[in-house]
C-alpha cells in the first residue's frame, strides 16, 4: 500500500512539474490584464487544487522518513501552488481580507521549518501544515467563485 502511495505522490509531483514548465512558457505572452489573444487566462491555482489535494492526502499518510524523502518535491509544489493562487487573484483583481495574508505567512513559515524537522516533530508539523494548505485552498476557491 505504501509503495502505491509513494508512486502516486511521485506521479503527482511529476505532473505538477510538467505543468510548471508549461506555465513558464506561457507567461511571456500574457498581457497585464491576464488575457491572451482575447481569451481569459486559465486560473492555474484553481486547476492545481485537485492535484494538491491528492498530494496532501498522500503526505498525510506517510511515515516521517517518507515525508523527508518527499520534502523537496512538496516544497516545490506548494510554492508553485501559492504563486498560482496569487496570480489567479491578481488576474481577477480580488481584494483579500486579513485571513489570506495571515494564512499565507503561516504556510511560508511551515515551508521554511519543515525541512529541518524529523520524526514525530516532522509528522506533527506536517499534519498542521496540511490543514493550513487545505484551508488556503478552500479560501482561494471561495474568493474565485465570488
Amino acid at each position: 500500500m505504501r509503495k502505491i502511495q509513494m508512486a502516486t505522490a511521485m506521479a503527482l509531483v511529476t505532473l505538477a512539474a510538467c505543468g510548471k514548465t508549461q506555465e513558464v512558457a506561457k507567461a511571456p505572452t500574457a498581457d497585464s490584464t491576464g488575457m491572451m489573444a482575447g481569451a481569459p487566462m486559465a486560473m492555474q491555482g484553481m486547476q492545481m487544487i485537485p492535484t494538491m489535494g491528492a498530494h496532501l492526502d498522500s503526505l498525510g499518510a506517510m511515515a516521517p522518513a517518507q515525508m523527508t524523502t518527499m520534502m523537496p518535491a512538496h516544497l516545490a509544489l506548494a510554492s508553485q501552488m501559492m504563486d498560482a493562487m496569487g496570480a489567479d487573484m491578481r488576474g481577477r483583481n480580488i481584494t483579500v481580507d486579513a485571513r489570506w495574508p495571515a494564512l499565507a505567512d503561516s504556510v511560508r513559515q511551515d515551508l521554511t521549518a519543515l525541512p529541518g524537522l524529523s520524526g514525530g516533530a516532522l509528522q506533527a508539523r506536517m499534519q498542521d501544515h496540511i490543514g493550513r494548505m487545505r484551508r488556503m485552498m478552500t479560501l482561494h476557491e471561495g474568493m474565485m467563485h465570488m
